[in-house]
């Protein structure tokens, strides 16, 4: 499984209210998240992650990819019919071994289980204070990160690519 996320500075992925505004002045740089999203076989994210998306938004992602919100409520009517529930974290690994992983808390469950072997944060200069983090208290990776590649863009965001044994 991977991760491909942005975070603030000071290690939030949404403010308190679960915004993104943050990321809005970010939106226009190229940083290669289609070449990864060619490279995963599905995507896995968590109820809060979608539910802060796709009621304004629809589900922005390709219609080719398999996916699995985490939770135990019914999804909205309209939703892809590719775009199936599950509570199991094991489960969602089993289908899709190489999934894109996005929300704070399904990410911090699977890599509690091993499930993650590649990491791409972006860290945006942005100063939040409060909010979602991207590692919530409690979070741990049994394994040490080894760091692939440091990027640097004009817009001051850093991406920190990381493989995980």
């Amino acid at each position: 499984m991977k991760i491909f996320i942005a975070q603030t500075i000071d290690g939030y992925i949404a403010g308190p209210d679960g915004s993104i505004d943050h990321l809005k002045p970010f939106e226009e740089n190229e940083y290669g998240y289609d070449a990864f999203m060619a490279s995963v076989d599905g995507i896995v994210m968590g109820r809060n992650t979608f539910d802060s998306f796709y009621p304004d938004h629809g589900w922005p992602y390709p219609a080719s990819l398999p996916a699995i919100v985490m939770t135990h409520r019914i999804l909205p009517q309209g939703v892809p019919s590719h775009v199936r529930v599950s509570e199991s974290i094991d489960k969602a690994a089993e289908l899709m071994p190489n999934a894109y992983v996005d929300g704070g808390f399904v990410i911090s469950q699977c890599l509690a289980r091993g499930l993650v072997k590649e990491a791409r944060i972006f860290t945006v200069p942005v100063l939040l204070g409060t909010g979602v983090r991207l590692f919530p208290e409690g979070a741990h990776s049994p394994e040490n990160w080894r760091l692939l590649a440091n990027r640097a863009f004009p817009c001051g965001t850093v991406e920190s690519h990381f493989q995980i044994p």
